[in-house]
């Protein structure tokens, strides 16, 4: 927040509002069990990771260029992709059949 707007004191209660929301829901969001994803599975070792050099040469340039908006955006977008995975996950999960009972289990085997 500090690096967002320059180190000034927030002028008006209701952006203090926003920014205190936001922090609260980091705060619950870094202590729950959701899941977030971690970056493990990209392999730097493929024969052509050249996309993937290009992005993130990119995204270390607009880093350097633009750095209070683009790691504002980078961090609502890696917030919101993880409370977009958990959503999805409790929707999928509810429109599943519950599974069957042991009784019916054993008269079906």
């Amino acid at each position: 927040m500090v690096h967002f707007v320059l180190g000034y004191p927030l002028q008006s209660w209701y952006t203090a509002l926003v920014w205190l929301t936001m922090v609260t829901t980091v705060g619950y969001l870094m202590v729950s069990t959701w899941r977030f994803y971690s970056f493990k599975d990209i392999d730097f070792g493929s024969r052509h990771p050249f996309r993937l050099i290009i992005l993130l040469g990119a995204l270390v340039a607009l880093v350097f260029v633009f750095s209070q908006k683009v790691l504002f955006a980078v961090a609502l977008l890696y917030t919101f992709s993880g409370v977009f995975w958990r959503l999805q996950w409790i929707f999928r999960r509810r429109g599943a059949a519950p599974p069957p009972t042991p009784k019916e289990a054993s008269q079906t085997s």
